[in-house]
């Protein structure tokens, strides 16, 4: 059986922080063809040591880029995104690649993603960046860094429209 590892959520973040407001030369920016906030996002994961996915039976499976000709839709359009991570693995598989989760407002950690949906189809990912508490530890919210209009940790409760929620437990 392949080995369970852990994504390090802050080397994620670490990226996101870092390349919030800026694009990364060693990757194409797709504000021109609808927008970046998932390439971003992919990249930031990325950063958290989840690998490339070469393994999937067809590109919608499979998650990487190495050029904009050798790409993959997931790694650069946000319903496609949310649809391979959430389904790449299960409980009860163990896919190469990542292992992510829907998850419930309360559960999110750093480095677990926001997609805004509209009629059941994502249409923009964000990643978390900072957990609000107050001084009982109770969740007041969360900080985003986002891409397409880029904002470095942005409250998410100003964000507006229907969400999901993603935890990424790790990958295989």
């Amino acid at each position: 059986m392949k080995e369970f590892r852990e994504y390090n959520r802050e080397d994620a973040i670490e990226y996101a922080r870092t390349w919030a407001l800026y694009r990364n030369p060693r990757y194409k920016d797709y504000d021109p063809w609808g927008g970046d906030c998932t390439n971003y996002i992919s990249q930031c994961i990325h950063a958290g040591n989840i690998p490339f996915d070469n393994q999937g039976k067809d590109v919608m499976e499979k998650w990487y880029w190495y050029s904009d000709s050798s790409r993959t839709p997931p790694w650069t359009a946000a319903d496609a995104f949310g649809r391979y991570i959430l389904n790449n693995n299960k409980k009860n598989t163990a896919n190469y690649g990542i292992y992510a989760v829907l998850a419930e407002y309360n559960e999110l950690e750093i480095g677990d993603i926001v997609q805004l949906i509209y009629r059941g189809v994502a249409y923009h990912t964000m990643i978390v960046t900072q957990v609000i508490l107050d001084d009982k530890n109770y969740l007041l919210d969360y900080l985003i860094c986002q891409h397409t209009e880029d904002l470095l940790d942005y409250p998410l409760s100003e964000k507006v429209g229907e969400r999901r929620y993603i935890k990424i437990l790790g990958y295989y």
